[in-house]
């Protein structure tokens, strides 16, 4: 067996052991707690639930079901807030995880069928089940997607550390295994098929590409609002090719040069129209609940919580979202910031593709911080840039084949299982309450705590 076979190999078994470890954690965590949608999963599984047996979208009676439950392991309740109405969160989670949810009610018919009774009621532990594997297997395959978009530019091991670096020493990890009925793993796997049609396809001249990108943009925005903004990167693309075309003096007459802006910016319309066509569904879904689309909670918590607005776009809080110990990315996650620094080192010889790169994370950077809740609520570190992993997977494939030395390989093993390790340690902490989920803890505390936080858990596990 040649050596690029048994890369792929190898390959193949890690993706394995990756998966393995993934579901084992889940299936563990879901057997101790005896259900996976909670937290803010609930809001994004009620609306689903409620318009497949219901035939409407209020979800009062969900919520008052699922009040009842309680946590098999540690008695946490499920429902600790008021019940509403309807959800403030977006259709499209469910209605991308709907054929999960299906196979969910199909495995309750055949248990019932073998005599186990369990109830056909779209709440019961087969549906939420499927539900969560659902988006897992997305996640994963949104990682693989990421390796192959990688894959284009850099070394295979790179990539392999990559891609494992994501998936074990990122906000994405937590939310793969433990937070599953959330939006973030959905949202990586969108986001990153909408990264790699762009590397990989010619799609400014294929009509059928420029549809499908807009057809993913506008999923992503419709399953979480803030992914909408990655449309910068076709215009980006556009741009940069306009000015480069411009500066050469490489566009012909003025005719030609008409003919060209022309050519270029209907990609540019095409994947607009579609994309805010996908969101008009939610738009008026909104305008029907709550009056108006201003009104949704959304735009109103940051003033009901004492701010000035949701949104305080000319005092964003970019240092504390990045390097705070009130879940600050890369504070909590130093893998992701040598993901940035790879993408520097490789910005001369793919300017594009980096300056672009660059551009949509340092928009999403700014979105987070300006909202009125930039520590993102109850979150394990910096959770609203999981739908930027294809950026990270690239920055750290970067990294890692900037020195191709085998010194340096083996050092990026090293440093990234040692990430990994250090991730997993702070999801022990964040999961079993060591450090609070909403509230500020500094980076010393975090730090001190790694050191204790094995003893911590097994008495938090034991003692149950």
């Amino acid at each position: 067996m040649n050596v690029k076979n048994l890369d792929t190999v190898w390959a193949k078994r890690l993706l394995w052991v990756g998966i393995g470890i993934t579901l084992t954690i889940f299936l563990v965590n879901f057997y101790l707690v005896g259900f996976g949608v909670y937290g803010d999963g609930i809001g994004y599984y009620t609306p689903l639930r409620s318009l497949i047996f219901d035939g409407d979208l209020k979800i009062s009676n969900e919520y008052e079901y699922l009040s009842h439950s309680a946590s098999n392991f540690g008695g946490g309740v499920r429902v600790d807030k008021e019940i509403p109405e309807y959800s403030k969160y977006t259709l499209g989670l469910g209605l991308v995880l709907s054929p999960f949810f299906a196979l969910g009610h199909f495995a309750t018919l055949i248990l019932n069928a073998f005599g186990v009774d369990v109830t056909l009621n779209g709440l019961s532990w087969p549906y939420e089940l499927f539900y969560c594997l659902g988006s897992i297997g997305l996640g994963i395959t949104g990682l693989v997607i990421c390796y192959k978009g990688a894959r284009r530019f850099f070394s295979h091991n790179a990539c392999i550390l990559g891609v494992a670096g994501v998936w074990f020493a990122s906000p994405l990890s937590f939310y793969l295994t433990l937070e599953t009925s959330m939006s973030h793993a959905v949202s990586q796997f969108l986001i990153s098929m909408f990264f790699y049609i762009w590397i990989a396809t010619p799609w400014l001249k294929q009509r059928r590409q420029q549809v499908l990108m807009g057809l993913i943009l506008g999923l992503a925005g419709f399953v979480r609002p803030q992914d909408i903004l990655f449309a910068i990167v076709p215009i980006l693309t556009v741009v940069w090719g306009l000015i480069s075309r411009w500066f050469s003096q490489d566009m012909g007459g003025k005719g030609t040069k008409i003919d060209w802006i022309k050519s270029e910016l209907l990609p540019l319309i095409i994947i607009g129209f579609v994309a805010v066509l996908m969101q008009l569904p939610q738009f008026l879904i909104y305008q029907w609940q709550f009056g108006s689309f201003f009104d949704i909670p959304y735009l109103q918590e940051g003033t009901a919580e004492g701010h000035q607005g949701s949104f305080q776009f000319t005092n964003p809080q970019i240092l504390n979202v990045l390097f705070s110990g009130f879940h600050g990315l890369f504070s909590w996650h130093p893998l992701l910031f040598v993901s940035i620094i790879g993408l520097i080192l490789v910005s001369r010889k793919f300017p594009q593709l980096v300056g672009i790169m660059l551009t949509a994370f340092a928009m999403q950077v700014y979105l987070v911080a300006a909202w009125w809740c930039w520590w993102q609520g109850s979150s394990f570190g910096g959770r609203m840039f999981a739908n930027c992993s294809f950026i990270f997977v690239m920055g750290l494939a970067a990294f890692w084949d900037y020195f191709p030395r085998p010194s340096w390989q083996r050092f990026g093993l090293i440093s990234t299982v040692f990430f990994m390790i250090w991730n997993g340690l702070l999801g022990l902490q964040y999961d079993s309450g060591m450090i609070p989920s909403e509230a500020p803890v500094t980076m010393g505390q975090i730090i001190q705590n790694q050191l204790f936080v094995l003893p911590y858990f097994l008495n938090h596990v034991f003692n149950r």
